[in-house]
């Protein structure tokens, strides 16, 4: 799913990046104008209010549109959507949470663990070492905020030529996760506690960031997605940029441990630090390396089509 693309086919020209990316990337931008209509609709049906995020996606559509069509602002308006997809999908949440599933994965955890819950477990045997491991866990918790956007730059300036894969794979991706956010609320470790579920739980990132003044309840009260647990988006993401990695620069061994040590890690973090279940970061990976494979077998069947007429693709860098 992952293979080396020099030893898989010729490499793709880079694309002409004079050209506005709603020209080169129809598929997403179709995508982000479906849902725009579709966030219309739920502004005016009041399931979701206007946000900042909304503002700031609007004004630099604007510009693109009335300015010279820049492409990186182009380029980059699909992560900016992402982020208003994530505080509607969450204010929808937030509103079903009667529905949220708070019995179910603890259950499957005892089923899975001997009676225990990860969380709890990890966070009763590690205490001993927690002075030393928690910050650096809540950072790669953290990096899951600036990862895709500082990737897509580095792709944008290095390997452009896999920069419409990788946003086609990433929107696609944290749709279906938003998706499922909807249909399946979940309450995450920490909130279970809480409420009683389970034994106490601490959500340490928010603890260390209270270190920092009022920052700690800053960013628990801005949580657009509290119930989003399952899958764990922190985990996908880290997981389609290794796959994203391996498809660009190849699959070798010695790489191979490095690429894929950040999606481990986060998954770790994830249940360690009281955000997630373990099934909720497992979902999370495969979701993570499944959308790099589905885009990448689209980006394939377009690039033959293209190169041979009749027969059935794209370009890798034009897959989006």
């Amino acid at each position: 799913m992952v293979a080396n693309d020099a030893d898989a086919q010729p490499a793709a020209p880079v694309a002409n990046h004079r050209i506005r990316g709603i020209s080169r990337h129809p598929v997403v931008y179709g995508v982000l104008l479906a849902y725009a209509a579709v966030a219309t609709v739920l502004m005016l049906v009041r399931a979701v209010g206007v946000t900042s995020d909304h503002v700031l996606l609007i004004a630099l559509a604007l510009a693109a549109l009335l300015a010279p069509a820049r492409a990186f602002v182009w380029d980059f308006l699909p992560f900016l959507s992402v982020g208003v997809m994530f505080s509607d999908v969450g204010t929808m949440v937030e509103r079903n949470t009667e529905s949220a599933h708070t019995a179910a994965p603890i259950l499957i955890e005892h089923a899975l663990f001997g009676g225990n819950v990860a969380s709890v477990w990890l966070q009763s045997h590690l205490s001993g070492i927690a002075s030393w491991i928690d910050l650096p866990l809540a950072l790669v918790y953290l990096s899951f905020f600036a990862a895709p956007i500082l990737f897509g730059l580095w792709l944008w300036t290095r390997h452009r030529e896999h920069f419409g894969l990788f946003v086609s794979a990433y929107v696609g991706m944290m749709a279906v996760g938003f998706l499922v956010h909807v249909a399946y609320p979940e309450t995450p470790p920490w909130l279970a506690a809480r409420d009683g579920f389970l034994p106490p739980v601490d959500r340490i990132t928010v603890s260390l960031l209270d270190h920092l003044g009022s920052i700690g309840r800053l960013y628990s009260g801005a949580d657009p997605a509290p119930y989003g647990a399952m899958p764990a988006l922190h985990v996908a993401v880290p997981s389609l940029i290794a796959a994203t990695t391996i498809g660009t620069r190849g699959w070798r061994f010695g790489r191979r441990c490095l690429w894929l040590a950040y999606p481990v890690i986060m998954a770790f973090a994830t249940v360690y630090l009281g955000e997630h279940y373990v099934l909720d970061a497992l979902a999370g990976m495969t979701l993570g390396f499944l959308s790099y494979g589905v885009a990448r077998v689209f980006a394939q069947r377009v690039w033959r089509s293209r190169a041979h007429p009749g027969a059935g693709g794209i370009r890798l860098g034009d897959a989006a």
